[in-house]
């Protein structure tokens, strides 16, 4: 897996061939409980394993898609510990939605840094890419964490990149400190377990 950031953005999708040899197989009971609770729109059959990384000490991050739209695509990510896929654990991620944090189970066009456990991702309002949202969230030990949020509204042909994103951020900001998460999420993380980065 490549961490490098693009110009478009990306520390490049959670591809395959990184640094786990192979990809785990996740049992399909689990695939079909979690695209139900994430309310993905692919067909658990198309369900791909785009790529796993290394999450913590025998614990890796795995992707699998979850939806696809005309410029945009997004997926679910799960704790997997070594060895056990059966233990794999979908996880939940802050994102910022109109002045408010809220917790949803896919994310769009995410990207891993494996180095500092922090996911980036994109989500385009037009196909040119020159407006949309972009994030980057921060791995915790159970969830990951918004930690920085910019939005472009305006669709005039201007760059919006990850290189040219700071001028349009939108969290935090001095006069907007953190707030809780909106209360409203649907569903609880793993029942209020934490993920540990190692098993016993």
């Amino acid at each position: 897996m490549s961490t490098a950031i693009g110009t478009t953005l990306l520390a490049v999708s959670l591809t395959a061939g990184g640094s786990i040899a192979g990809k785990p197989v996740l049992p399909r009971p689990l695939l079909e409980a979690a695209f139900q609770k994430a309310g993905c729109t692919l067909p658990v059959s198309q369900a791909e394993i785009v790529g796993n990384e290394q999450l913590g000490s025998r614990l890796e991050i795995v992707e699998v898609t979850c939806w696809r739209a005309a410029y945009n695509s997004g997926s679910i990510l799960f704790a997997v510990p070594e060895h056990r896929p059966q233990r794999a654990q979908l996880l939940t991620v802050e994102r910022w939605d109109n002045g408010r944090i809220r917790r949803s189970y896919s994310v769009a066009s995410p990207g891993y840094d494996a180095k500092t456990r922090t996911i980036s991702s994109m989500l385009k309002a037009r196909g040119k890419g020159d407006c949309g949202t972009i994030q980057e969230m921060k791995w915790t030990g159970w969830h990951f964490r918004l930690l920085n949020a910019w939005k472009k509204d305006r669709c005039d042909g201007e760059t919006f990149e990850w290189d040219s994103r700071d001028q349009w951020q939108v969290f935090p900001t001095q006069a907007e400190p953190r707030q809780g998460v909106d209360p409203d999420f649907d569903g609880t993380v793993f029942g209020g377990d934490r993920v540990r980065s190692s098993t016993r």
